[in-house]
């Protein structure tokens, strides 16, 4: 059954999950134009619609609502088909380019902690320095672990924290861990908390509003200008 399930390979969101459909779809469509199958029926045609539309009906995201009757006259699918590819062609693109932004951004290395959640990781990093002052390390070392673990405490202070000191500090850590033995189990265990909190919050990603409702967040309110003003006094 899973072999058979084509969109078992589909990316975890459902937009991407879109675009890629639609190219996979699209791909296979124009393939079977080169071989000339299918004739004039449009059957191929119908079936790479019905797809996308399905899809789109699943996940609830609204980018084909428009395209859900197909009318059954050839001549008039015609136009239809080629309207409904364009605005799926159009939108994949535009997810696609979101995905990249948001990528290059590093949105995916970024969370957004509550005021809650940054007192309970500060309290736990309180506790990871007292753990590696009594730990049998070189200065350099210690020093080392301090500056990373210091840079992340610096995040926490941050709208939208950076998980990437802390990430460094956890793979630093395990590496001097065969240096101390038992001793950094106590420590292991306060870094594993402090994980638990970073996979509960929000990922910077997913605060951020989807392509299609950036347009709908209204721009900063016009500023009234001098002449503005000096126009609404004339009479005239």
């Amino acid at each position: 059954m899973e072999a058979e399930n084509e969109y078992l390979d589909l990316p975890d969101d459902s937009e991407e999950a879109f675009a890629v459909l639609h190219r996979r779809k699209f791909k296979e469509l124009e393939s079977r134009w080169e071989n000339n199958e299918g004739g004039n029926n449009f059957y191929h045609e119908r079936q790479y619609v019905d797809g996308l539309v399905a899809f789109d009906e699943v996940h609830n995201l609204g980018i084909l609502t428009a395209f859900r009757d197909p009318p059954t006259n050839d001549r008039q699918f015609s136009d239809f088909f080629q309207d409904c590819r364009r605005v799926a062609e159009v939108s994949s693109q535009k997810i696609l380019m979101e995905a990249a932004r948001r990528l290059k951004t590093g949105a995916s290395n970024i969370v957004v902690l509550d005021a809650n959640a940054r007192q309970g990781i500060h309290a736990l990093i309180e506790a990871i320095r007292e753990k590696l002052n009594g730990l049998s390390l070189s200065e350099n070392k210690r020093e080392s672990l301090f500056s990373k673990l210091n840079s992340f405490a610096s995040e926490l202070d941050r709208n939208r924290t950076r998980t990437e000191a802390f990430y460094a500090f956890a793979v630093d850590t395990a590496r001097v861990a065969h240096e101390v033995n038992d001793e950094i189990k106590p420590l292991q265990q306060t870094i594993d908390r402090i994980f638990d909190w970073l996979d509960k919050a929000k990922k910077l990603k997913d605060a951020l509003p989807p392509w299609q409702d950036r347009k709908k967040i209204e721009g900063p309110p016009k500023r009234i200008t001098q002449s503005d003003e000096l126009d609404d006094e004339i009479p005239f």
